[in-house]
């Protein structure tokens, strides 16, 4: 592997952890230096000076341990380098998660807002509900033309009511799809079918109820 190629491998697996490995490199690289910078400071101070042979080597190792220091504060260097570029890249990191915390706040108001109107669907749904069960009471106990009609005219209201419902559902389908909300479009657009099709068997209900009757001017 060439000298690019490996700076270049480097370099990824750098972007990879995020700069942690060159930290811990450097932390232990300084460690190190540290360590070793002791070392030689306290066999300088421990070496005897009664003689001149021993003036000389305590001088020489006194000239070493100093020259270890710079040693220290390339370590040292690089290891503020390397907290530097950790820190600029957790501070990115917390900007980032502040931008999206903000935007699942913003989402979530959004989905608020849309499952409010979702549920007023839920109440619509159920008030229809009642006006079929009720029309279907009236219908067992019609036994004259009127009753007849007054029974498909109470399911022509629910049908106008199913209408607008599955309109309204349709259009919030897509607008909570234009939203991304995909459970609320999903949610809606099934609703849309099930009223739909309640809707088109109560038509049918209202004209066999019509289509009943003796008079055949009241069919529609």
């Amino acid at each position: 592997m060439s000298k690019h190629d490996r700076d270049s491998h480097r370099g990824s697996k750098q972007e990879h952890d995020g700069g942690f490995r060159d930290l811990s490199e450097a932390a232990e690289g300084l460690a190190h230096e540290l360590r070793r910078f002791e070392e030689l400071a306290t066999a300088a101070r421990r070496l005897p000076l009664n003689t001149h042979r021993a003036i000389e080597r305590a001088a020489k190792a006194t000239t070493g341990a100093a020259a270890e220091q710079g040693q220290v504060d390339l370590a040292l260097g690089a290891l503020v380098r390397a907290i530097t570029a950790v820190r600029e890249r957790h501070e990115v990191n917390v900007a980032a998660l502040v931008t999206r915390g903000e935007e699942v706040r913003r989402r979530a108001e959004e989905f608020s807002a849309l499952h409010d109107r979702f549920a007023a669907f839920g109440e619509e749904g159920r008030q229809i509900n009642e006006l079929v069960q009720d029309a279907a009471a009236k219908q067992r106990d019609a036994r004259t033309p009127e009753a007849v009609r007054a029974v498909a005219a109470a399911i022509g209201d629910v049908e106008a009511r199913m209408s607008r419902l599955s309109d309204d559902a349709r259009a919030f389908g897509q607008q909570a799809a234009a939203a991304s909300i995909t459970d609320l479009a999903e949610q809606a657009d099934a609703l849309r079918q099930q009223t739909s099709a309640a809707r088109n068997k109560l038509a049918l209900l209202r004209k066999s109820l019509l289509a009943s009757l003796p008079d055949p001017s009241q069919l529609n």
